[in-house]
């Protein structure tokens, strides 16, 4: 009897599970969403979907088959069939739930689109006349709103809380100077404050009347009514003060009216309301821990001119980059002993030092407010990060560095177009091969860590296509190297699943997916006949793969009549006594300690190997500890042994253990994107 293809001998049960996965979902889909929203308004409906949307967004993060979720059928088939044979398991069970997931999912996603389609419009000018938009307010989703109207939104808002925290903040520490003046001991007054904040105020403080009572200790409360602050704003608007979150969606002319009359009346009492109070507290806070550290007490107090700021950066960043590409524009055209060759490997030995630079960048949002259109939202983001983030000088840096990486990869790119007629720099023949890789991992077993590696790239590619102002050759060389290295990645996890596979279960797997491959070849034979176009195009990585089938089946023709050996006791044991770790040199190799400690300078947690954490800031650990976790660059031990550790290591102060939290979270971002960017190995 004759064998079939892997993908032919599942595909009747898998056309079963498959069609279950998604009758479930539209069972599931009517009974807790499209019944329970029966009755409710547009609004209450959007509030409800939302919801849903989260909790199986939440499922789907930590599904263990990420690769049975929101893809094609022949997709799903090709990997069930794979692992099925490969690993000899039976996942139908873990198929039907992804894949119900993923079904699930796009029903909430267009049912969300529907009812999206429903709300009013939302634009500038009624934003400005006081209409307000409880969508628009308290979703992150922009619905039905124009995407100018949308940033200039934006900036209104994020330029009138600066206005007031920026009024209330100099007023309020003149009035704390002049009263300081008054005192025979003003250091113990300043002290004696910001005792009030940092220790009487807590994070976990969730009575406004116990917040109300902390908060009228302090000397810019005197005199205050209490009664002009709602309680529930207040308390929801709290956690602003501990945390990098923001309100803005929150600020229109109807929740800022008395604090904007109040500005305009010249009022120089407090003014911020329920809103802006906390940006505020924020920043006197941090100018209390500097008088603290020692800056003078009388120098007078003024905001620093952020625009003035930016200006000069622009400026220092453009006379630096004149002398970059002059030097690029001498050594192409200037010098007739250098051949075509010469100057092509020059040109892209430059162009890689720009996109080594542009990985760096630790905000991306950077290269997008660099746009001439939004000159204006820049200026804002730039004040906001020193007024509400105290980050002026690493935002003003990131501008400068973007600003160079933006124009010198410009000028590279046109200086290649103008001396070899040609819109890449790179790879004409094979510019597109790497694209294949995903078709062809999927044709492996692949893992949940190299499948969101390779999702990621995707996205990251097109969400940064589309809004960075730089040479599509940078999101290409980046796409590609990462397709690469994920596919090479795969390729070595893959070997170690063949040796290990059952023997007739992976002759009939290799035949299977040889036979895919030649039949591909012929197409792409044909089509290359077809088109001018694909003359010279190569085939690079498909052909990769079939050399390696070609190898895995010789290797099982060659040693078929050969007897299984085994050269170890069938019973051995072999017991190790568990290395104690207590400290990091214990915990990692050198190769390791070095990277990680390169790290947590580069995300700016460390100075020369010492902690700059603030309290506020310590989670930054945990972030970094979870992040190097999920990429096996260190072991699995308790958490927060891990983070002991490592707090030790850089000399930070953890008064206890460390939850989640958003900075956890921010920083656990930032690391896993700095892991991907500048891989271990």
């Amino acid at each position: 009897m004759l064998n079939k293809p892997i993908n032919n001998i599942v595909k009747e049960h898998f056309t079963k599970i498959r069609n279950a996965a998604k009758q479930k979902a539209k069972i599931d889909f009517k009974l807790n969403v499209l019944e329970k929203i029966e009755g409710l308004d547009n609004y209450q409906k959007l509030v409800f979907c939302a919801r849903e949307e989260d909790r199986i967004d939440n499922l789907i993060e930590k599904d263990p088959h990420p690769y049975y979720i929101k893809n094609t059928d022949s997709w799903l088939l090709s990997q069930f069939a794979a692992r099925h044979f490969l690993l000899n398991v039976d996942e139908t069970e873990e198929f039907i739930q992804s894949v119900y997931l993923g079904d699930y999912d796009k029903l909430i996603h267009n049912k969300i689109k529907v009812l999206g389609e429903k709300i009013p419009k939302v634009t500038y000018e009624d934003f400005l006349k006081g209409v307000r938009c409880k969508y628009f307010e308290n979703f992150d989703s922009q619905f039905n709103i124009e995407e100018k109207d949308y940033y200039q939104i934006a900036d209104w808002q994020m330029k009138t809380l600066l206005d007031i925290v920026e009024y209330d903040t100099t007023n309020i520490i003149r009035a704390y100077q002049k009263h300081c003046e008054t005192l025979e001991n003003p250091l113990e007054f300043i002290e004696n404050e910001l005792a009030i904040i940092e220790e009487e105020l807590s994070e976990n403080l969730n009575d406004s009347r116990v917040l109300k009572q902390i908060l009228s200790k302090l000397y810019l409360y005197r005199d205050f009514d209490f009664r002009t602050y709602d309680d529930k704003l207040l308390l929801v608007n709290f956690p602003l003060f501990y945390n990098d979150d923001n309100n803005l969606k929150k600020l229109n002319p109807v929740t800022l009216k008395e604090p904007l009359h109040k500005m305009a009346s010249n009022n120089k009492s407090l003014i911020g309301n329920e809103y802006t109070i906390f940006y505020t507290l924020d920043f006197l806070q941090k100018w209390m821990q500097k008088i603290m550290k020692g800056q003078s007490l009388g120098t007078s107090f003024r905001f620093i001119d952020t625009d003035k700021e930016l200006q000069k950066a622009i400026q220092e960043a453009e006379e630096e980059n004149q002398e970059i590409i002059d030097a690029i524009n001498d050594y192409c055209f200037n010098n007739e002993a250098k051949s075509d060759k010469q100057i092509k490997k020059y040109l892209r030995d430059k162009f890689q030092e720009q996109i080594d630079a542009y990985n760096k960048v630790q905000d991306d949002r950077v290269f997008f407010l660099l746009r001439d259109e939004n000159k204006e939202l820049q200026k804002a983001n730039v004040k906001f990060n020193y007024i509400i983030n105290d980050k002026l000088e690493e935002v003003i840096k990131e501008i400068k560095t973007a600003y160079k990486i933006q124009n010198t990869s410009w000028e590279i790119t046109f200086i290649f177009q103008e001396l070899f007629d040609s819109r890449t720099m790179y790879f004409k023949n094979d510019s597109g091969s790497h694209i294949i890789i995903q078709s062809l991992m999927n044709k492996m077993v692949v893992d949940k860590e190299l499948y969101n590696e390779l999702q990621d790239s995707m996205d990251t590619f097109f969400k940064r296509f589309h809004r960075d102002s730089v040479p599509l050759d940078i999101h290409f060389i980046n796409h590609r190297q990462t397709y690469i290295r994920v596919f090479e990645k795969c390729m070595s996890r893959f070997q170690e699943i063949l040796d290990n596979a059952e023997p007739s279960n992976k002759v009939l797997y290799i035949q299977s997916r040889l036979k895919e491959l030649k039949h591909r070849e012929l197409e792409f034979r044909a089509l290359i006949e077809r088109r001018d176009n694909f003359k010279g195009k190569e085939d690079k990585y498909p052909k990769l793969f079939k050399d390696f089938l070609s190898i895995e089946a010789e290797f099982i023709k060659e040693t078929a009549i050969i007897a299984p050996l085994n050269y170890l006791p069938t019973n051995s044991k072999i017991l190790l006594d568990k290395p104690k770790i207590e400290k990091f040199e214990d915990l990692l190799s050198i190769e390791k300690q070095e990277y990680i400690l390169r790290m947590l300078e580069d995300l700016a947690i460390t100075v020369d190997g010492n902690s700059v954490l603030t309290p506020k800031k310590i989670g930054a650990i945990r972030g970094v500890v979870e992040a190097l976790r999920e990429k096996k660059i260190i072991s699995h031990i308790g958490l927060h042994k891990l983070c002991v550790i490592f707090a030790e290591k850089i000399n930070a102060t953890m008064k206890s253990e460390l939850d989640a939290s958003n900075t956890s979270e921010d920083y656990k971002k930032s690391a896993i994107e700095y892991i991907k960017n500048n891989p271990l190995h």
